[in-house]
């Protein structure tokens, strides 16, 4: 059916959503900066220290970690060195966000959304849970472990029924695009695959998100009138036009 990379608009943030997309791209494009990135996903480091577990020269070191940070994935901070030597500055990771590609016969998308979780609703979640965990480490690594494979087996369950859902998903704009095919021309399927998707709430929005001249989605418009009986779809396409 096609292939979904774990990496979901309204028209007003679409723009800002693209720029963090193209800008998420291009950081992780570059393989040695996704390698810093799950470096620092285990703890803060110092640059030598990323440096050297990365295997790469410093000046080309320097100019990704400038990149991470100019792009706001990593975040740096100071820290007292010991035995009088000057202060040591630390990365770490600074961003939270998923990003989902969906590829296949009849789709391709891009889902992006920040992961943002209040004080209060982690509390809610995990504070008395949390909060029986031994003092001892060793006890508590062995909770934590336990709580982190059941989190795992969770996500993955949950992921196997979403993959189901995006199988159905697939059968079904199969067949929207089929009957495109064979009923409509090929502006008045732009348009009705647009608003399958989407409610745009006048010509101009319309015209955007499609990239087409106005008064030539105005035409297919109200072609469209005349080939769709009533329907909501009919209804949406009135109230654009």
């Amino acid at each position: 059916m096609g292939t979904c990379l774990e990496w979901t608009c309204n028209s007003f943030l679409f723009f800002e959503m693209t720029n963090n997309i193209d800008l998420i791209f291009h950081v992780l494009g570059n393989k040695s900066r996704r390698d810093i990135l799950a470096l620092l996903a285990n703890e803060p480091l110092y640059f030598n220290q990323v440096s050297k577990q990365i295997g790469i020269g410093q000046q080309a070191m320097l100019r990704h970690m400038q990149a991470l940070a100019d792009t706001g994935f990593v975040s740096t901070y100071d820290k007292k060195s010991t035995f009088g030597a000057p202060d040591r500055k630390y990365y770490r990771l600074n961003s939270s966000f998923n990003l989902s590609i969906s590829l296949s016969e009849d789709e391709f998308s891009i889902d992006y959304n920040e992961k943002n979780m209040s004080d209060g609703k982690s509390d809610k979640l995990f504070g008395k849970r949390f909060k029986q965990i031994s003092n001892d480490p060793s006890l508590a690594l062995d909770s934590l472990r336990a709580d982190l494979s059941e989190m795992d087996e969770e996500i993955q369950n949950l992921q196997s029924k979403i993959n189901d859902l995006k199988s159905i998903r697939q059968v079904i704009l199969q067949k929207i695009h089929q009957i495109g095919d064979e009923n409509f021309e090929e502006m008045e399927r732009k348009i009705i695959y647009n608003m399958m998707r989407n409610s745009p709430s006048s010509l101009t929005e319309l015209s955007q998100m499609i990239n087409e001249n106005k008064s030539e989605v105005k035409i297919a418009l109200n072609n469209l009138q005349n080939k769709i009986a009533k329907s909501k779809m009919k209804t949406l396409v009135e109230e654009i036009v």
